[in-house]
């Protein structure tokens, strides 16, 4: 049997290597000093959707709605939408789901406000699925031409977000632009005590 923390590292890594295949698009899309979080969404979407039939995904869906999840619609104000969902196995596996939003942080955009409330508004959405032993996901990817680990803390403590549970160590990639990637995952739960371990799924 799968568990939902082995299987939320799967879909993680799945999406990471697709990433370490791309480091010429992301260098040149980091150049550009604006956002590319919509080509990033696309290649998760990408990278879970060709291995379906191999690991297998029961699931990977684009722009799932929180309402598919049972949470009720909070109003135009609020983003009602997450970037990705992936199911397990369709046998022999108990919670094995990850709900994902996407964010990206970048030499222009790390120590503004706005990219904080961006940040925490993700985090806060993510709560309100109130999963326990699946996996509600955001996945940041910090790009950088200079001292990206300043940067990364610099963002992610002003929000909070660096006191989510990281759901496993971070892949760092190597730009050809002389910049560094780092993709990490942080499974953002309502209740902090419910945290993925191995066989929690069980």
């Amino acid at each position: 049997m799968v568990d939902s923390y082995t299987f939320a590292i799967d879909v993680v890594q799945t999406i990471g290597d697709r990433l370490a295949t791309k480091t010429a698009e992301i260098g040149h899309l980091s150049e550009t000093n604006t956002s590319f979080v919509e080509w990033l969404v696309w290649e998760a979407f990408l990278a879970c959707k060709l291995r379906q039939a191999s690991y297998p995904f029961c699931e990977v869906a684009a722009t799932p709605t929180y309402a598919s999840e049972g949470v009720v619609d909070a109003g135009s104000a609020t983003r009602n939408t997450g970037d990705l969902r992936v199911g397990g196995p369709e046998e022999g596996a108990n919670h094995c789901w990850a709900f994902i939003e996407f964010a990206l942080l970048g030499d222009a955009n790390h120590a503004k406000e706005e990219t904080a409330c961006q940040l925490n508004a993700a985090v806060e959405r993510l709560k309100r699925l109130g999963w326990k032993k699946s996996a509600a996901l955001l996945l940041v990817l910090a790009v950088s031409q200079g001292d990206l680990l300043a940067n990364w803390a610099e963002a992610l403590v002003a929000c909070g977000v660096w006191n989510q549970p990281t759901l496993t160590a971070p892949l760092v990639i190597a730009l050809p632009n002389g910049g560094t990637a780092v993709l990490k995952a942080f499974d953002c739960k309502r209740d902090p005590t419910h945290i993925l371990t191995v066989g929690s799924g069980q």
